[in-house]
């Protein structure tokens, strides 16, 4: 007959030794794991939207304008650099390179030889602002023509809070206009449609931008995930946790804690 006393004793001790096999072994990769951060350097070319990417975890990340990148890797990972102007160039994230806090690579351009190019004056004036003007072309000119730093981005929408609202209403001098438009968005619920969508966007971004970082396959490795559903599970843990601030601010170790944490809370519930 079976000591059922002793048959749970020892499913508890499997369990345990299970459990702490899992937590040395994520322990592990939480310690090989860093935020990678290199500079390309060139006297010649623009430093900036260099491909950065990690072959081995699929992490993806580009340069700024100053040839500044940041990236995740683990020991042994392979990092390829690379643009259509530029030599392609490969390191491997060893034990000498992993403990650096800052690697500078520098970059040769790619020259693609052509045997014969033929120049014709196409009817050119040689006066550069006529020759513009009589191209036909009919983009604007935009800030980095000019030499001026400014937004190219898309314009959001404001939205009028209601207190600012209430206060220009009580506050308007006479024979000025109510801003119905406003009002009319307040209480049609249009502002907190508006609001709702660009949380969701901004959760979007988010957990695009950390599933880059870390790459599809850590992911799919450390917490036993398919392909299309590593996603859903960033989306989950970042309602779920701190992440998204952790992550902005480079702590990875409680980035990948919580990860942790949310998928065993996972697991749990199936079971």
């Amino acid at each position: 007959m079976i000591n059922i006393e002793r048959y749970l004793k020892g499913v508890k001790i499997i369990f345990s030794f299970l459990l702490l096999g899992t937590q040395i072994i994520f322990s592990q990769t939480n310690q090989n794991y860093k935020s990678f951060k290199g500079e390309v350097v060139s006297d010649s070319l623009n430093l900036s939207g260099i491909h950065i990417i990690n072959k081995t975890s699929g992490a993806k990340s580009i340069t700024n304008e100053k040839g500044l990148f940041s990236i995740g890797v683990k020991k042994n990972d392979t990092i390829i650099i690379s643009s259509i102007q530029i030599k392609s160039h490969v390191i491997v994230v060893n034990p000498k390179v992993f403990s650096q806090d800052l690697i500078k690579v520098y970059i040769e351009p790619f020259v693609n030889q052509l045997d014969n190019v033929e120049v014709k004056p196409h009817n050119l004036s040689g006066n550069m602002l006529d020759d513009m003007l009589d191209s036909g072309i009919k983009n604007p000119i935009n800030f980095d023509d000019v030499g001026i730093p400014g937004f190219k981005g898309e314009r959001q929408e404001k939205i009028v809070s209601k207190k600012s609202l209430i206060l220009s209403t009580l506050l308007l001098p006479l024979g000025a206009t109510i801003d119905i438009e406003a009002i009319y968005k307040h209480l049609s619920g249009y502002y907190k449609t508006l609001k709702k969508k660009r949380a969701l966007d901004k959760q979007y971004f988010a957990a695009v931008g950390i599933i880059e970082f870390y790459g599809l396959v850590f992911f799919m490795n450390n917490f036993n995930l398919e392909e299309d559903e590593v996603y859903e599970f960033v989306l989950g843990a970042l309602e779920n946790s701190n992440i998204e601030k952790d992550f902005r601010t480079s702590d990875h170790s409680l980035v990948l804690q919580s990860f942790e944490k949310f998928n065993k809370s996972i697991i749990d519930e199936k079971n």
